[in-house]
């Protein structure tokens, strides 16, 4: 595949949509093959466009730049005009796939248009200009369009500790309650959840969430973790904490999550004090 811009690793197919032909009076015509969303994270994404050139004449043709305007949600995002340092060959009577990508930075899209969730509706507009024999300039007009997410990070904040049993020689019997939100406007197909917890700066439990992670729309989920703290092995501060009403905690992993558009990996890591919920009589 030739690509008009650089492109990072392969992205996943969204939904099909019509093939959107725009002929010039000359023999090449571009065709809208598919749209693919890469790199998709809460910073932003890559809306690619596949577009076939067809070029039935004989003779070779060179796609030497392109001009484009892209509208998203019918403002302007981004008008500007591409010289290729090389020139992409198109053979003649054949067709070539190529990319047109589209960056999308969310921080900088909301500066442009102001605020946006959800999704968001990408309109580009241009034209691709070709060489032909003797240096004549052939211009392609395009116009495509597809929809992209407005992806936001799971949000993670931690629960009062349930102290169950205390011992201040021995450990405690507790439960930890993690509470995952979901900012957004769609479900998040959660499929696993790695993390690590940290007692006073010291590790006392790894391992992975069990059970149904999944997080609803504009949703959250609260997870219960029992164990128990030996501080033989946590060590005096992790002892110290739980003579007080609170101590540092943080509690930092990986969340998997299937989408449309690939496998999304949200690292998440935070840190706050842990307030604590004793059992009467301790």
């Amino acid at each position: 595949m030739i690509c008009l811009a650089v492109l990072l690793a392969a992205g996943f197919l969204v939904q099909s949509a019509p093939a959107l032909t725009a002929a010039s009076r000359d023999d090449i015509t571009l065709t809208l093959k598919d749209k693919v969303i890469k790199d998709l994270s809460s910073a932003g994404l890559v809306l690619a466009f596949h577009v076939a050139v067809a070029n039935p004449a004989p003779s070779p043709r060179e796609l030497v730049r392109y001009r484009y305007r892209v509208r998203i949600d019918q403002k302007e995002y981004i008008n500007t005009t591409v010289t290729l340092r090389e020139p992409l060959a198109v053979p003649g009577g054949g067709e070539t796939l190529i990319a047109l990508p589209v960056k999308i930075t969310y921080d900088l899209l909301r500066q442009a248009i102001g605020p946006v969730e959800g999704q968001a509706l990408c309109d580009v507009v241009g034209e691709m200009v070709f060489l032909a024999e003797r240096a004549k300039e052939q211009k392609v007009p395009f116009a495509f369009s597809g929809e992209f997410p407005i992806f936001q990070d799971p949000e993670v904040d931690l629960l009062p500790l349930d102290v169950l049993d205390l011992t201040p020689v021995g450990g405690a019997d507790v439960v930890f309650h993690p509470r995952f939100k979901n900012p957004n406007g769609y479900d998040l197909i959660v499929q696993s959840i790695e993390y690590k917890l940290y007692f006073s700066g010291h590790e006392v439990l790894a391992g992975a969430i069990p059970g149904d992670k999944s997080l609803p729309q504009k949703g959250e989920k609260t997870f219960a973790l029992p164990f128990l703290v030996d501080f033989f092995e946590a060590g005096d501060d992790v002892r110290a904490g739980f003579a007080k009403d609170e101590f540092p905690c943080r509690f930092a992993g990986e969340i998997q999550i299937g989408s449309a558009w690939g496998l999304l990996v949200i690292r998440f890591d935070t840190a706050q004090p842990l307030k604590l919920a004793k059992k009467s009589g301790f």
